[in-house]
This record gives structure tokens, sequence and C-alpha cells, in this order.
């Protein structure tokens, strides 16, 4: 892999892993288009999607934040309410326990491990049907229609409610959870499987896309921990300066790409990319008919 194709992946990857038209369809749809060979593909892969976590980062920091405090005082809380059950079980007391979920942010970051869940788990289980995929064009192109009926059925079911958290149950988490699963499967969007999952369950737009793209963070952060312990092989001083080069074109290209998509949302306009998931999945099989 040289330089200027290590560049070209990690802006593909920063545009198509916050639009809904799979990032990983597209990175095998252009490795076999222009015979781009990969040493630690895998681990390569990942520190693409390490890119993308800076915009959301720089876009979504608040939120962040104010999730990651969120999470700090739960354990707190917790705490805080063993000793009180310990407290009150010795000297027969009855002091009043503090409430976990006391504000949005501290039942979204919960809302976010239950998904989190589902996804761990079919992971797992497909890994190596997903890594059979990657092999050939025919998976990836059945992955984008899958992709481009989940868009277009969306949009026409999505029903009028405006969930926030407080108003999310659990249910929803896992459903949403269980979407971004089946994502790891190639031509299968991961914003488009959560977005869509979203929508289906009554959030409001903007609040399904900052639970997408938050929600990217832990499970780019476990792929990553997973690559490590399985090993990286050996990496030239090449191989670093065509990480390096992905991450920073991942991560410039997703910043625009973000915003552009909030836009695009917000106008109810994901029908739009289901007929470019089509366009593709037809473009990816006639490519691997003919290559």
């Amino acid at each position: 892999m040289t330089a200027w194709q290590a560049l070209l992946l990690g802006l593909i990857q920063g545009i198509t892993e916050f639009l809904p038209i799979s990032s990983s369809g597209h990175m095998v749809l252009l490795e076999h288009l222009l015979g781009i060979k990969i040493d630690n593909s895998i681990l390569f892969g990942v520190l693409l999607h390490v890119g993308t976590l800076f915009p959301v980062f720089i876009i979504f920091g608040e939120d962040i934040k104010r999730l990651f405090w969120g999470m700090i005082h739960i354990f707190k809380d917790i705490i805080r309410n063993l000793k009180i059950w310990f407290h009150n079980k010795k000297h027969h007391d009855s002091e009043r326990y503090h409430k976990i979920f006391s504000t949005n942010y501290r039942k979204f970051t919960v809302l976010i491990l239950i998904s989190l869940v589902p996804t761990a788990l079919i992971g797992y289980l497909l890994q190596g049907m997903v890594s059979r995929a990657f092999d050939n064009l025919l998976a990836p192109a059945i992955g984008f229609f899958i992709t481009a009926i989940l868009l277009l059925v969306t949009e026409i079911a999505s029903n009028q409610a405006e969930k926030s958290p407080k108003e999310t149950d659990y249910r929803d988490a896992l459903i949403i959870g269980i979407f971004q699963g089946f994502s790891v499967f190639p031509g299968i969007s991961r914003a488009g499987a959560t977005l869509s999952a979203g929508f289906l369950c009554g959030f409001s737009r903007k609040y399904a896309i900052k639970y997408s793209y938050i929600m990217l963070i832990p499970t780019v952060i476990g792929a990553l921990i997973v690559e490590l312990q399985n090993g990286v092989g050996h990496i030239s001083v090449s191989d670093v300066g065509n990480c390096i080069l992905g991450i920073a074109g991942a991560a410039f290209a997703g910043y625009f790409t973000i915003q552009f998509l909030l836009s695009m949302v917000r106008q109810k306009k994901l029908r739009r990319f289901s007929g470019y998931c089509m366009l593709i999945g037809i473009a990816a099989i006639v490519v691997n008919f003919i290559m």
C-alpha cells in the first residue's frame, strides 16, 4: 500500500463512516478496484476508525464530557447506596438512597452501555463469517442492498415521536445494539443501522444522531483493544507513516461529513442514501464478475 492509497482510504473512511452507506463495504470495493494489498489490514481498518473518533470528540465534546462525569457519578452513587444499605441493615435505620438516574445524561450513559452488550456478542459470534465476507464483493453487495432497504423502510415507517433519554426504555437500547452488531458485516452501514433503529424506536432525529455517533467511541476502542491483543505482526516505518496518513484523512473528512449529515437527516433525506446503496451494490456485483 502506497502513501496516496493510505490517504485515499482514510478520506473514504471518514466520509462513509458517518454517512449511512457502509465504510467497510466501500473499503472492500476500493481494495478490489485499485488492487490495494494491505499488511495488517484489520488493524489498519481499526486505526482508520480511530481517526473518525477525533471529529466526534470535537463536535460532541460537551455531550461526551457530561456522559463521562455522569458515569463517574453513577458509580459513586452506587457505592454510596451500598454503604447506606449496610448502614440501614446494621442499625435498622431508613436512610434514603441516592437516585442513580437523576439526569438525562446519566440514563444516556447506561443506555449506551446496554447497547454495547448485544453489539459485542453479535460481533463475536459472526467474526468467522465476517472474515470470509471480506474476500469477495458479493457479500458487501448484499450488505449494501440490506442497508438500502433499511433506510427506505425507516424513512417511510418511522413515527413522529420525539423521545429523549428520559423517555427511552432499555429495550430500545438493546434494539440499537443488535442493529449495530450486524453492521460488522461489510456493506451494512453502522451509521445507517443505528440511525434507522433510533428512528424506528421513536427517537428525535437530533438524539438518534447523537446516540449513533457517541456509541461509536466505545465500539472502536473495544475493537482496537481486541486487535492489539490478537497481535499486530511486523510493522515497518512505512506502515506507521501510512497509518498516520490514513488516520489524518479519516479525521479530516469525518468532521465535514458529520456536519453534512446533520443537515441531511434534519431534512428527512435518508432515502437518497438508499438509492445510492442500491447503485453501489449493483456496481459491486458487476466488479466482482468482471475482475
